[in-house]
């Protein structure tokens, strides 16, 4: 009799047990299958348990028609929320039942982790200056730092940086003012191609989908408009896409809930789309597949986040190749292209550290990752190095050695406790091994922008680092062309 008893509650126990386990995997089922919908499936174990009951969670309720409007109203701004509602991005009528959300909010919040994820350990940061020299270009004339754009002049001793005054200042060698223009908004990229000159105004820098952004060609010093009605437009690049000896443009239309890639006929300035999705972050053009004609690899960020190869086939069609696919939460921030092994492939090498969405957190994943060429455009990781809030890394060969070096800036670096991963320079070792540096700069600074070249035209490559901080002038007072960056000066020559 005891032992029928003990085999019955055995069999209860195990009964249970498998309820148990199948509500959780139902949970898992129903949570996969929303999630992984529109973008890739999210696992628990990216965010912390807060992060997601507090930040992403709410969101996504928001997304599938649930949630309470007026919280809604609360965490976004009305320019924002009216956006997204004519776009349908919150349904009025819920896209599942409540039983459901229910079922995902379950099974994040019970599998996430209670803290953030700590990173994995690192090569210790040195305070090796190297061969280079800091030094400090803050004027007083703009109290709040706010650099959009650095660009070293690949022939002429100047430099070009654009402001959130909406100014371009033209810079010596020496850094100091030799000029400057105006655009309707403040420049975020400039291209240099041959004799002629090509800008980028944002329109609002914050997110938004208005339709405020600007193509320019300087004329004389003239800025004059080639496009405009561009959405949040951070990337333009120049080349002749359908080989009819005029160069098209390439933008990269960022936006917020909408955006997309283009290429722009420089002949008609026809705009045709290559992916109507926001998120577009930087494109470089070159012929990836040994086809003879210019190619496009392009970052994506947002939820959709990834990088792919468009293919020219010829007379402007493309054709995309997706590369890499990375979690919606992964804060892609900039992707650079270069042989990093010395194998005649070119390889990948991205920044992740965007930090300003519903998951704002310490996220472990956050850093640099440079993935090889296998030789035929498929690319595994390789190196990966961590630091949060990385937005820019650019491989250079900055010591001379044969070798690409790497730069990297965070914006959103975790600067306390007397650390300073703002800037961060990696001196190549070999066999996919760097030492790592800060060259000793102080903490402070919050570099938005990067650019490296021959600032004082001597034969080595320099770096400027160029600061952002939010902030508001007062109403009415006028802010004179101020700058605040960092010249990272290469002392080789």
């Amino acid at each position: 009799m005891k032992m029928k008893s003990i085999l019955y509650l055995s069999f209860v126990s195990l009964w249970l047990l498998g309820c148990q386990q199948t509500q959780e995997e139902k949970e898992e089922a129903i949570a996969k299958k929303t999630c992984g919908s529109c973008h890739k499936f999210p696992e628990p174990n990216l965010l912390d348990k807060k992060t997601w009951e507090t930040g992403v969670l709410p969101e996504m309720s928001y997304r599938l028609g649930l949630g309470n409007r007026f919280e809604l109203m609360t965490r976004i701004s009305e320019e924002q929320y009216q956006s997204a509602m004519q776009l349908n991005i919150y349904p009025e009528t819920p896209t599942i039942s409540p039983e459901e959300w229910q079922a995902i909010v379950n099974y994040y919040t019970r599998n996430a982790p209670a803290k953030p994820t700590p990173q994995k350990k690192k090569e210790s940061i040195s305070l090796d200056a190297f061969q280079f020299k800091v030094e400090n270009y803050i004027t007083p004339n703009d109290q709040i730092a706010g650099v959009t754009s650095i660009k070293i002049h690949p022939t002429k001793p100047e430099v070009w940086v654009g402001m959130r005054t909406h100014q371009t200042v033209v810079l010596d060698k020496n850094l100091k003012t030799k000029g400057h223009f105006e655009t309707r908004s403040s420049n975020v990229s400039t291209q240099f191609i041959g004799s002629r000159t090509f800008l980028t105004g944002i329109g609002k820098m914050y997110p938004n989908d208005e339709k405020l952004g600007t193509m320019y060609e300087l004329q004389g010093s003239k800025p004059v408009t080639i496009l405009d009605s561009l959405k949040r437009p951070v990337d333009l690049q120049v080349a002749d896409l359908n080989e009819d000896g005029i160069l098209d443009y390439v933008i990269c239309e960022y936006g917020f809930e909408q955006g997309q890639l283009i290429w722009v006929d420089g002949k008609t300035k026809e705009k045709h789309p290559l992916k109507i999705q926001a998120g577009a972050r930087n494109v470089v053009i070159r012929d990836f597949t040994g086809e003879g004609k210019p190619d496009l690899m392009v970052l994506t960020a947002q939820s959709r986040e990834g990088v792919s190869l468009f293919i020219n086939k010829g007379k402007g069609a493309f054709i995309e190749k997706p590369l890499l696919q990375f979690d919606a939460v992964f804060g892609s921030s900039y992707m650079d292209v270069a042989d990093m092994n010395k194998d005649g492939y070119a390889d990948i090498i991205v920044s992740n550290g965007d930090n300003a969405d519903y998951s704002f957190s310490k996220k472990a994943f956050h850093g640099v990752h440079i993935y090889l060429n296998d030789g035929r455009n498929n690319f595994k990781e390789s190196y990966f190095f961590p630091a949060y809030g990385a937005s820019k890394t650019i491989a250079r060969d900055f010591d001379q050695d044969g070798d690409l070096d790497l730069a990297m800036i965070a914006f959103f670096a975790e600067n306390d406790k007397g650390k300073n991963e703002g800037f961060l320079y990696f001196q190549n070792q070999g066999n996919m091994t760097f030492k790592v540096s800060n060259l000793g700069i102080a903490t402070g600074p919050h570099y938005i922008v990067m650019d490296a070249g021959d600032v004082d035209k001597d034969g080595d490559l320099d770096i400027l680092l160029g600061n952002y901080q939010f902030g508001k002038r007062k109403p009415g007072e006028h802010v004179l062309p101020g700058l605040q960056m960092h010249y990272v000066k290469n002392l080789l020559r």
